[in-house]
């Protein structure tokens, strides 16, 4: 078997770094170790990588006693999302004129007489 192509829960399996180690921690350490890969860590990201660490531990312990997690597990993803941001790949050009003139209607502060984006969506 491990000649196949990693699945889609290839990573799921990760062995602990460090004795003790969980395996939300040691997946929450690869993460970041790729995080850091494109993007070097600084100043408070290392500090948000750290308290990403932390939950991940907290996460574990709260599981081993049957405790409800999902706050933590909440926060901990705000906080890699915060680390390594989705970039969104469309541009402005790439919106239909008629798309284009609503988002700039609703962009716009309304007055009184003003266009509206049913005005906008006709052309």
């Amino acid at each position: 078997m491990p000649d196949e192509a990693p699945g889609m829960l290839a990573g799921l399996d990760l062995p602990p770094a460090t004795y003790g180690e969980s395996p939300e921690e040691t997946a929450v350490r690869s993460a970041l170790e790729e995080i850091a890969a494109k993007n070097p860590l600084a100043g408070s990201r290392i500090a948000l990588a750290r308290m990403c660490i932390s939950l991940a531990q907290n996460i574990a312990a709260g599981n081993r006693k049957g405790r409800a997690v999902a706050n933590e597990v909440a926060t901990l993803a705000s906080l890699m999302d915060q680390l390594d941001p989705t970039v969104m790949d469309a541009e402005e050009s790439d919106l239909p004129p008629e798309l284009r003139r609503i988002a700039d209607a609703l962009a716009t502060a309304p007055r009184p007489g003003g266009t509206s984006a049913v005005d906008a969506a006709q052309p």
